[in-house]
């Protein structure tokens, strides 16, 4: 109990007021990490890389021709179907359409020459029509190299 002259905070308000900007700063910091554009980019082609991997063991697995085109703002696996061409791959097992995260511009070298077809196709015997994909982002670039030994990444920026 406090006397009637008593003035200040006592030391539960004090700990109270510590915790919240505690957690304010992690917040802060956990918010605040990654927001450089070549971190975000880095991100990107790590997980593009692996989709590329993903698609050439599916493509091996399952005995199908898979492609991979960007589109808009983003990407998505297709498959050859006899009789009725290229159709989206769906959401089965992991080769969904994404969106970039952050916005990207990719381009293709050598450049496509028939803009409709799939930039990358992988094959049931472990071939692939592969190419150097290019992401860029504010500057910064990363570059995919598919082909049938697999894929590496390279980049420069931020």
């Amino acid at each position: 109990m406090r006397s009637r002259g008593a003035r200040g905070f006592s030391l539960i308000e004090l700990l109270v007021v510590i915790v919240i900007i505690a957690l304010g700063s992690s917040l802060a910091v956990a918010w605040l990490a990654g927001t450089r554009p070549g971190e975000r980019l880095d991100r990107e082609a790590r997980e593009l890389a692996g989709a590329f991997r993903l698609a050439a063991d599916v493509a091996r697995a399952r005995q199908r021709v898979i492609g991979w085109q960007p589109q808009g703002e983003g990407y998505r696996f297709v498959s050859w179907q006899p009789g009725h061409g290229w159709q989206p791959f769906g959401e089965r097992l992991g080769l969904s359409a994404r969106r970039w995260d952050p916005p990207l511009q990719p381009s293709r070298q050598p450049p496509a020459a028939d803009t409709t077809a799939p930039w990358l196709v992988w094959l049931p015997d472990g071939e692939v029509v592969g190419a150097h994909i290019q992401l860029a982002s504010d500057g910064a670039r990363r570059t995919l190299a598919v082909d049938a030994l697999g894929v590496s990444v390279t980049g420069s920026g931020r």
